[in-house]
């Protein structure tokens, strides 16, 4: 799941960002890079301070690369430091 990395509000409502490559790597851009309009997201608070952050349709992402296979975009995956438990 992507991180979170940057809060701040605009027009009184609070937005998140979300590393642009991992939405890349997920198949949730357009072809020219801007967000894919199509795609609807649900944001749904779990319990205070928590969200949760998923795609209405799962057709529309691309998870080979959590399955480990190479995904469509060509970004390197598993190229960060960190070991996974």
């Amino acid at each position: 799941m992507p991180n979170i990395n940057k809060l701040s509000v605009r027009g009184g409502s609070g937005m998140v960002t979300i590393p642009k490559d991992e939405l890349e790597m997920c198949g949730l851009l357009a072809e020219d890079g801007a967000p894919d309009t199509d795609v609807q997201l649900l944001v749904k608070m779990e319990r205070p301070g928590e969200w949760r952050i998923s795609v209405l349709d799962e057709s529309c992402v691309d998870d080979s690369w959590y399955t480990g296979e190479t995904p469509k975009t060509g970004l390197p995956v598993g190229a960060g430091s960190g070991e996974r438990k």
